[in-house]
């Protein structure tokens, strides 16, 4: 069993400007069809102990994640709740310079309590990674500094 799913993107822009807009403009560029709710909104605490939440239209709120790691701008680390709130996994994002500007390489991997679920959710967060990371590099794009 594959216990690591990676996935990479290639960013026009410095490694700063990707983590400043991953951390505090994720509500902006990740995908409507990939919360619990498409009108909701999402807001990333971006510091060790925050969360990622989903807040609904009618007030309520879902923790989509836990930050467990953050080193601006190269890595934040987030305990992974959708799949399994009760047996999350593990997300880390790196942020790269390179030549062309950053990569960002996402690792997600199951945690001892979600080793039993990983194998039937890899697909759904694979899924989840190739439609959030293009959406992000689109967002960049079109609103680059």
């Amino acid at each position: 069993m594959d216990d690591l799913l990676v996935r990479r993107i290639t960013l026009d822009c410095p490694v700063d400007h990707a983590f400043e807009v991953f951390t505090r403009k994720i509500d902006l560029w990740w995908p409507r069809g990939h919360r619990r709710n498409r009108e909701g909104r999402l807001h990333l605490e971006a510091r060790e102990g925050g969360s990622l939440v989903e807040l609904s239209p009618e007030g309520g709120q879902w923790t989509m994640g836990r930050v467990t790691a953050i080193e601006p701008p190269e890595r934040l680390e987030l305990d992974w709740y959708p799949g399994s709130p009760a047996a999350p996994t593990r997300v880390e994002v790196r942020f790269v310079a390179t030549p062309a500007g950053t990569e960002i390489i996402v690792t997600h991997r199951p945690l001892p309590d979600s080793r039993s679920i990983w194998p039937e959710r890899v697909g759904l967060f694979a899924g989840g990674w190739e439609a959030a990371l293009p959406a992000f590099k689109t967002f960049l794009g079109e609103h680059l500094r």
